[in-house]
C-alpha cells in the first residue's frame, strides 16, 4: 500500500484508483504512520470496525486489555519492523478477525479479514468430536480402522477402554487386537475377519474376551469392508461395543428362570399352560398346549403334548363341560375350581381342577384324587420368554455450556423426545416430560446441570405422546485448565424395555405362586374336611357300636376275647385322633379362626412332648395378608419338623419379629449339626423352605456347627410385591 500524507487523503479519497480498487476488496485496510496514528481506512474496515478512525491513535484503539492479541501483532510490526500473521476476537465487530501486518518505510498496513463464519464451523467441528468421543466412552463403544497388508491400526479411546489400557497407551495391530479374544472365539474371530475381508462383505458377531487386567467380558463386533482407491488396499472400519453388563442381566434371568423351572418340575401338582387359538372374529375356537409339568406328564402318559391343540388331543373337555368353563374365565377374569368324574379319551377317573387367566393365557392345575397326591412345593413357570436386544442402545447426547446458558442436543434426543429438530431445548424439559412420581429427580437433575458441580446418573420416567419411557440419564463435567466448569455433557439411554421386561417377570412370578398356593390351600382344605367328616366320622362310629357291644356281651364273653374287644376300642381310638391330627396339620383351622399366633403356638404344642420349644414374637398381633400368614406357617412347621426329624436337639428357640417391611423367622436348636456344604444343597425339606423363600421375593441363611447346632434365618417381605 501507499503511504499519503494527511493533507492529501481527501483529494486521495476521491480521485486515486488505488483507494478505489481499496473500496472494492472483501478485506478491512488500516495505514498507520511512523507516529502510529491511523491515516487511512478504505470502506470494508469502517462497516467492520463501525467507527471513524481516521486521525486516531493505533495504541487507543487496538488497547492491549481488550485485544492482545492485535496488539501484540501491531506492536511486533512497529517496533520490531516484522511482518505477522495472527488470529483473535474483535469486541467491537464481535467477530472473528484474521489479522495481517506488513510494515513499510512510512509507517505500517494493517489487513483485516473477517473469519467467524469459518471458525464457527471449526468450533462445531470440535464439539462434534467431544460429542461422539462422549457417547462412545457413555454407550461402551470403541471404533477402529485400518488397511489390509499394513500393521497399525487406528483406535479411538474406547476401545482401549473396553480393552483396560488407558487411552492411546500403545499402538495395536490385528495380532494384537485379536489376541484378547477368548480362546475358544480367537480362531474363529480371525477366520471370519479373514473372509469378509476377501469378499468385502459386512458381518458382525459376539465374542468374549479377557482385558488386559483379565477381566472377563463379552463384546459386539461389528465390521465393514472399502476398497481404497489411492493404496488399492482394502480399508475395514470395525465396531466394538461392550455387553457385559447386558449379558450379565441375561444370566441372572436365566438363573430366575432355571429356579421357575425346578420349583416347576418338582411339583407334585400337574400344571399346564394352555394359549386360545383365535378364528378370524375373534372367538376362542380351541387352546395350545404350550408347557405342561412332569406330573401331568406321568399322568396323562404323554411327552410329546407341547405345541398340540388341546381340543384335538382330548376332545372329552368339551362334553364334559371343562372347555365351557375355560372360555368362562377366559371371559370374565374369575378364577374357577372344579371337580369332575372324566371317563373320556381313555380316562375314567375323577380329577380337581383350579383354572386361572394370566394375561392373554389359562393356567390350568389339575390333580388326580383318586390317588390323594398332595401338592408340597409351589412350582413356577416363567411364560414369557424374555428377549435383550443385541443391537447398540438407543442414546441421544447432549450438552449445557454453562456460559452462555445453550442446551443443545444430538438428533438421537430430539427421537427420544419424538420432537421436531426445530425446537430450541432447555434443561426444563425434563419438568414438561416427567412423570409425578420423578418430579424430584428431574428437579435435581436441572439442578445439577445448570450448576455443573458434579457428575451424575439419574433414573427418570417420562410421557412422550402419552407413552411412559424409562431414561437413564449420564453427565459428566469438561473444565478448562484450571478446574472451572465449562459445560455439561451428557447421554439419555431408553430402558424402557429392561424395565418392562424386568416388571413382567416379577409380576408373573407372583401371580403363579398365589395361583399354586391358592390350589394347595383348596385341596388341603378338603382333603382334611374329608378326613374329619367322613374317615373320622366312620371310625368314630364303629367305636360306638364296638363300645355297645362290648357292654352288651361283658358278662357273656371270656375275659381273653374282652381284651381282645378292649385293645380293638384302644386301635379305634388311636386312629380316631391320628385322623384328627393329620387333617389339623393339613388345614389348620385355628389359623383361620384365632390368627397367626395362635396357630403357631398350636404347632410348638404338638412337638412339646418330643422337643421342648422356647417362642420369641413380634409384631404378630396385626392381622395380614392370608397369603403371608400362611406362608409363616408352612415356614414355620417345616423348619420344627426338620428339627425333630434330624437335629437330635432338646431344645428349640423359635424367634419372629416382623417389621415394616420386612418379617425375620429364625429356628435355633442345639441338635448335633451337620455339613452344609453336603446338606444345604440336597435336603428336600430346606430345599423347599429356600425356594418358598425364594418365590417370595426373600432369602434363606444358614449357620450349622457339627456338634453345638444350627440357626436357620428365613427373611421374607411383609408384602407380596
Amino acid at each position: 500500500m501507499i503511504s499519503i500524507p494527511p493533507e492529501q487523503y481527501a483529494d486521495l479519497t476521491k480521485d486515486s484508483s488505488a483507494a478505489y480498487m481499496l473500496n472494492l476488496i472483501d478485506v478491512a485496510c488500516l495505514q498507520l504512520d511512523v507516529n502510529h496514528v491511523i491515516l487511512y481506512g478504505n470502506k470494508k474496515a469502517a462497516s467492520l470496525f463501525q467507527l471513524e478512525m481516521i486521525g486516531l491513535n493505533a495504541w487507543d484503539f487496538f488497547d492491549k486489555s481488550a485485544c492482545p492479541e492485535a496488539f501484540r501483532a501491531i506492536h511486533k510490526a512497529v517496533f520490531e519492523n516484522t511482518s505477522g500473521n495472527t488470529e483473535y476476537f474483535c469486541g467491537y465487530s464481535q467477530a472473528w478477525i484474521s489479522l495481517q501486518t506488513i510494515p513499510s518505510e512510512d509507517g505500517v498496513v494493517l489487513m483485516f479479514t473477517d473469519i467467524t463464519e469459518m471458525t464457527n464451523i471449526k468450533l462445531e467441528m470440535l464439539e462434534e468430536q467431544h460429542r461422539l468421543k462422549l457417547a462412545q466412552e457413555l454407550g461402551n463403544i470403541g471404533y477402529f480402522e485400518g488397511l489390509s497388508e499394513t500393521d497399525t491400526l487406528y483406535l479411538s479411546d474406547g476401545v482401549y477402554r473396553i480393552y483396560g489400557h488407558s487411552p492411546q497407551e500403545k499402538p495395536f495391530n490385528l495380532e494384537l487386537l485379536f489376541s484378547y479374544f477368548h480362546p475358544d472365539d480367537r480362531l474363529l474371530a480371525r477366520q471370519t475377519f479373514e473372509s469378509q475381508l476377501r469378499k468385502k462383505c459386512f458381518f458382525e458377531q459376539s465374542y468374549r474376551m479377557l482385558t488386559t487386567q483379565s477381566d472377563p467380558r463379552v463384546i459386539h463386533l461389528k465390521m465393514e469392508f472399502l476398497l481404497d482407491i489411492n493404496t488399492g488396499l482394502t480399508r475395514f472400519y470395525g465396531v466394538i461395543q461392550d455387553l457385559t453388563l447386558q449379558h450379565q442381566t441375561k444370566l441372572k434371568l436365566k438363573e430366575s428362570k432355571e429356579l421357575i423351572a425346578s420349583v416347576f418340575e418338582a411339583s407334585l401338582l400337574g400344571v399346564s399352560l394352555l394359549k386360545p387359538v383365535r378364528n378370524l372374529s375373534g372367538k376362542i375356537i380351541d387352546f395350545r398346549i404350550e408347557m405342561i409339568s412332569r406330573e401331568l406328564k406321568r399322568e396323562v402318559q404323554r411327552d410329546d403334548l407341547i405345541g398340540k391343540f388341546y381340543l384335538v388331543e382330548y376332545p372329552g373337555v368339551k362334553p364334559s363341560g371343562l372347555f365351557d368353563l375355560m372360555l368362562k374365565v377366559m371371559d370374565t377374569s374369575r378364577a374357577q375350581q372344579t371337580e369332575y368324574y372324566y371317563d373320556y379319551d381313555g380316562f375314567n377317573e375323577w380329577f380337581s381342577s383350579m383354572i386361572i387367566k394370566i394375561g392373554d393365557a389359562l393356567l390350568v392345575t389339575t390333580i388326580n384324587i383318586n390317588s390323594r397326591k398332595l401338592a408340597e412345593q409351589e412350582q413356577l413357570k416363567n411364560l414369557m420368554i424374555l428377549q435383550q436386544s443385541e443391537t447398540l442402545a438407543k442414546i441421544g447426547s447432549w450438552e449445557y455450556d454453562l456460559s452462555s446458558k445453550a442446551f443443545s442436543w444430538s438428533e438421537g434426543m430430539y427421537h427420544l423426545f419424538n420432537l421436531d429438530k426445530e425446537v430450541s431445548p432447555v434443561p426444563e424439559i425434563y419438568l414438561q416430560y416427567v412423570t409425578v412420581n420423578y418430579i424430584s429427580v428431574a428437579e435435581k437433575i436441572i439442578e445439577l446441570l445448570k450448576t455443573g458441580e458434579t457428575g451424575f446418573e439419574e433414573t427418570i420416567e417420562i410421557l412422550v405422546d402419552d407413552i411412559p419411557k424409562v431414561l437413564k440419564i449420564k453427565a459428566s463435567i469438561h473444565r478448562d485448565q484450571n478446574g472451572k466448569p465449562l459445560k455439561v455433557l451428557g447421554v439419555d439411554i431408553d430402558m424402557t424395555m429392561q424395565v418392562e421386561l424386568f416388571k413382567k417377570n416379577e409380576l408373573l412370578k407372583k401371580e403363579v405362586f398365589m395361583a399354586i398356593l391358592e390350589t394347595q390351600q383348596a385341596e388341603r382344605k378338603r382333603i382334611a374336611e374329608n378326613l374329619h367328616n367322613g374317615l373320622g366320622q366312620l371310625l368314630y362310629g364303629v367305636k360306638l357300636s364296638l363300645s355297645k357291644n362290648m357292654i352288651s356281651q361283658r358278662n357273656l364273653l371270656p375275659a381273653a376275647q374282652l381284651k381282645e374287644l378292649q385293645d380293638t376300642d384302644d386301635l379305634l381310638g388311636d386312629a380316631i385322633r391320628e385322623s384328627r391330627r393329620l387333617s389339623h396339620e393339613l388345614m389348620p383351622a385355628i389359623l383361620e379362626d384365632f390368627g397367626l399366633k395362635a396357630a403357631l403356638d398350636d404347632i410348638c404344642n404338638q412337638f412339646q412332648q418330643a422337643i421342648l420349644i422356647h417362642t420369641v414374637y413380634s409384631g404378630l398381633e396385626i392381622k395380614r395378608d392370608k397369603f403371608i400368614e400362611i406362608s409363616i406357617y408352612r415356614v414355620v412347621q417345616e423348619l420344627i419338623m426338620n428339627v425333630v426329624k434330624h437335629a437330635e436337639a432338646t431344645k428349640i428357640i423359635l424367634t419372629i419379629n416382623v417389621h415394616e417391611d420386612v418379617i425375620h423367622i429364625q429356628v435355633n436348636d442345639n441338635g448335633k449339626g451337620f455339613d452344609q456344604d453336603l446338606t444345604s444343597n440336597n435336603g428336600i425339606g430346606l430345599r423347599a423352605i429356600r425356594n418358598k423363600a425364594s418365590l417370595l421375593n426373600g432369602c434363606m441363611a444358614i449357620n450349622s456347627v457339627i456338634g453345638k447346632g444350627t440357626v436357620i434365618s428365613v427373611l421374607i417381605p411383609n408384602v407380596l410385591s
